[in-house]
């Protein structure tokens, strides 16, 4: 066995400390009591635990079908059944990756090796389709924000900074969708690109741009995907007891998607969960961290055939259809 070169270990460095964020993130919450694992252990199964896993298992198949559909628009050819497969992969690998941001990794390397002529255009599918997401789960936690004021609900200044930055996520993004809408402003921005890049971005915006109602088809299903994941809060809430409102987890959800992308731990593992303690609390929540940790033992349930898909891949490589 040959031995491991500098940039191996590194890596292996990296990883033994992102293991130790998250261990050391873990412990804290539990010696805190902020992470209650004897709730996990004294909750018996029931019902809801399959409702739960059956609501996450569907929104990402709803999520596949939305990539399913950008990848339709570029014209590159796989079958829903491979791209379920694809995301299904990418769901399994992340929980072994830095945050979230490994399923992406994924499912690019996937993409742009078995569509090597239209890398930009595969990779630009993978990056809007995250958007979108994101910035669904963006606008439910602003909507939520103007719900409370319009409904004249006590808003203490925490929640308040909450549902406000979620709104001015909302509208950044908005002004960049729209400046990259019009020719005038795209061709502005289009300048700053390399050379090599400027001419098959250009394409690709292009494209999205030609096919309008298949982006406000799919930036509905993130609407309906949005509301799924943040139901499984919904429901790991009252499974240990402590429910929480749709509003709570339109505002803290996306805020703790948003902490699980970070490459700070394996799979966003004590990140979260740290996440979500410290923003339910702001509600009067404080189980906020056993509910974040009930969610990722559903997704760690869920995602587990994505490893049987991984290795059957590994043995059968081949192209993708």
């Amino acid at each position: 066995m040959s031995a491991p070169t500098p940039r191996e270990n590194v890596l292996n460095r990296y990883t033994i400390a992102k293991a130790l964020v998250a261990l050391g993130l873990l412990m804290w919450l539990v010696k805190s009591g902020r992470l209650d694992l004897h709730v996990l252990v004294s909750t018996p199964l029931s019902v809801l635990h399959w409702l739960g896993m059956l609501v996450l298992l569907m929104g990402m198949v709803m999520q596949a079908w939305r990539w399913w559909w950008l990848l339709k628009a570029q014209q590159i050819a796989l079958s829903f059944q491979r791209t379920l497969g694809l995301v299904w992969i990418g769901r399994f690998l992340a929980l072994l990756l830095p945050g979230a941001v490994g399923g992406i990794m994924v499912r690019s390397y996937y993409v742009t090796r078995e569509a090597p002529s239209a890398k930009i255009a595969g990779l630009s599918s993978i990056l809007l389709d995250r958007s979108m997401g994101l910035y669904a789960s963006f606008l439910l936690g602003a909507t939520a924000l103007l719900f409370m004021v319009w409904s004249h609900e006590p808003l203490t200044r925490p929640v308040l900074h909450m549902g406000l930055l979620a709104l001015l996520f909302v509208i950044g993004a908005s002004l960049i969708f729209l400046i990259l809408w019009f020719s005038a402003t795209r061709n502005l921005v289009l300048g700053f690109v390399p050379g090599r890049f400027r001419g098959p971005l250009e394409t690709v915006l292009k494209v999205y741009r030609a096919r309008g109602g298949c982006l406000l088809a799919c930036f509905g299903l993130s609407l309906v995907i949005g509301v799924t994941a943040m139901g499984a809060f919904v429901i790991a809430g009252h499974i240990i007891g402590s429910p929480v409102g749709w509003a709570q987890v339109f505002m803290v959800c996306p805020l703790v998607f948003v902490a699980s992308a970070l490459p700070i731990s394996p799979g966003g593992v004590g990140v979260s969960e740290t996440v979500a303690s410290v923003l339910f609390a702001r509600f009067g929540v404080e189980t906020g961290a056993t509910i974040m940790l009930i969610v990722r033992l559903w997704f760690l349930l869920v995602r587990l055939p994505g490893g049987l898909l991984y290795i059957f891949r590994r043995r059968h490589p081949g192209p993708l259809k």
